[in-house]
């Protein structure tokens, strides 16, 4: 799905358009028109569907080059290996606990061990992906024409991160599952999910300028999207959680 010239969306599931499996997440792709960048990469049950949708909006699969990743879970995560593995050229980035997490390829790290049943399937695997470069909080990364900063937001998860991404005057927040459209959450009973990081993250992306807000799950927005942390504040600057998505 073609969104503007340098911004797709090439995967999302059952909570988002239905473009690819029911489990992937949104996948949002920037381009030059030459060399992509994705941010997340779906549960990898279908990476096929992923391909296909980028051939649909004229993408060639072959100009993947980078793959930020905001956190472990399986539906973010767990196409990565799948995707390197047809794509070797593609780098896979992410924060520092993910690439931990990756590293230890320990499925109990992303409470796959008590989502498997219910919201994944029993036959269910998870791929870790192997990590090429580790972002600091606060660090950038220039890809082309887009320079990319990662952003600690704990709360969804211990390892979540957020990213902004400049080019041309505008920037897009890609917010994982930090935020959502109408300043919802995701708050989960596992053991790295927090009520209180999460309010802190929602006060840390109210002190970022951007224009553009591509969530995790859900509706986007391309005008105002600051907007989306605003409401949530209303709750957050109370002290209690947004509501749920």
């Amino acid at each position: 799905m073609k969104i503007t010239e340098n911004l797709h969306l090439v995967a999302s599931g059952g909570t988002g358009f239905g473009l690819t499996h029911a489990l992937d997440c949104n996948v949002f792709l920037f381009t030059d028109g030459d060399a992509h960048h994705i941010f997340d990469a779906g549960a990898g049950l279908d990476i096929d569907a992923i391909f296909a949708a980028m051939r649909f909006g004229g993408l060639d699969p072959a100009g993947l080059r980078t793959l930020f990743l905001t956190h472990g879970h399986a539906d973010h995560s767990g196409g990565a290996a799948g995707l390197k593995a047809r794509i070797p050229a593609l780098s896979v980035v992410a924060g520092t606990r993910t690439a931990e997490i990756c590293a230890r390829k320990d499925e109990r790290l992303i409470s796959l061990d008590r989502a498997r049943g219910n919201f994944y399937p029993l036959d269910y695997v998870w791929r870790a992906p192997e990590v090429d470069r580790v972002l600091a909080d606060g660090e950038s990364l220039v890809v082309g024409p887009f320079r990319v900063t990662i952003h600690d937001t704990p709360g969804h998860s211990g390892d979540h991160c957020c990213y902004t991404v400049a080019h041309d005057g505008i920037v897009s927040l890609v917010a994982g599952d930090a935020l959502f459209f109408g300043g919802t959450v995701i708050l989960q009973d596992i053991e790295d999910c927090s009520v209180s990081k999460t309010i802190a993250s929602i006060r840390k992306l109210e002190t970022l300028d951007f224009e553009v807000f591509l969530p995790g799950h859900g509706a986007f927005s391309l005008k105002n999207g600051k907007r989306h942390v605003r409401t949530a504040m209303t709750h957050a600057g109370a002290g209690a959680p947004p509501p749920q998505f």
